[in-house]
């Protein structure tokens, strides 16, 4: 009688598994994790982009509003040339003799100044927290970056401005402020006050030759400064309006 030998089945009465089937499981794993990798990516990017569009929207405003404030600033500067030019007209001519209420009038206002606050908050926000990153078009951010700079060189001009005419003696040499006093309307809290037109021929302070033409030349100098303003705020308007229309076109806003 013949004893045939049968190969023992593996513990617990289970097969062993062929390397084909272990390989098949590995590559499910692998496609599962890459999915989910993949969306996971995917639904990062959109979140990206959409932050990105908010971001672009957000600097589109900024910028709308730079432009209306620009706007009403040259306007401003614009009217106050006249008011330094009537007053050199006045000192120069000698024409303040008879009309010295004219040059008070207008004295009072010429060292006011409206300072240009820029909407910078976004473009702050992305340069400070790194977001730049967000904008993808290089030509934007180049953009943003140049109009950046030229926004800070207005208002360093416009503080140097301040700092050049913070000192009023040539004013307070030859202007009698009891006269602006006597024709103020204080309207606090709510306003500041208000200038009455001054009537009647108030006399100066002082009518020395040299005082006044210190005061001509303050006023010269004003001028001047009020000038490159003038031109530095248009360039800077049309700068962001260009600004506007480049983020428009690139990201398809209307």
């Amino acid at each position: 009688m013949e004893v045939h030998a049968h190969s023992s089945p593996a513990p617990g009465g289970a097969h062993r598994k062929k390397w084909t089937h272990y390989l098949w499981e590995f590559l499910m794993l692998f496609l599962a994790v890459s999915c989910a990798f993949f969306a996971e990516y995917q639904l990062e990017h959109k979140i990206e982009r959409e932050r990105e569009r908010q971001y672009v929207k957000a600097l589109l405003s900024d910028l709308k509003s730079d432009t209306a404030q620009l706007s009403d600033l040259i306007n401003f500067r614009l009217g106050k040339m006249k008011t330094l030019d009537t007053i050199m007209y006045l000192l120069k001519t000698g024409a303040w003799k008879n009309n010295t209420a004219s040059l008070y009038y207008h004295s009072f206002f010429a060292p006011f100044a409206n300072k240009f606050l820029p909407n910078n908050g976004v473009l702050t926000q992305l340069k400070n927290a790194g977001g730049l990153r967000l904008l993808r078009n290089s030509k934007v951010t180049d953009s943003l970056l140049y109009f950046d700079i030229k926004t800070q060189w207005v208002t360093d001009f416009e503080n140097f401005e301040r700092d050049r005419f913070i000192d009023l003696s040539p004013w307070e040499k030859v202007l009698d402020a009891s006269v602006f006093e006597s024709n103020l309307e204080y309207k606090y809290p709510r306003e500041i006050f208000m200038l009455n037109r001054i009537s009647g021929n108030p006399p100066l302070l002082s009518e020395k030759k040299e005082d006044l033409d210190r005061f001509y030349n303050r006023v010269q100098l004003q001028k001047r400064f009020n000038a490159v303003i003038i031109n530095r705020f248009f360039l800077l308007k049309t700068q962001t309006a260009e600004l506007m229309i480049l983020i428009k076109n690139e990201y398809n806003l209307k």
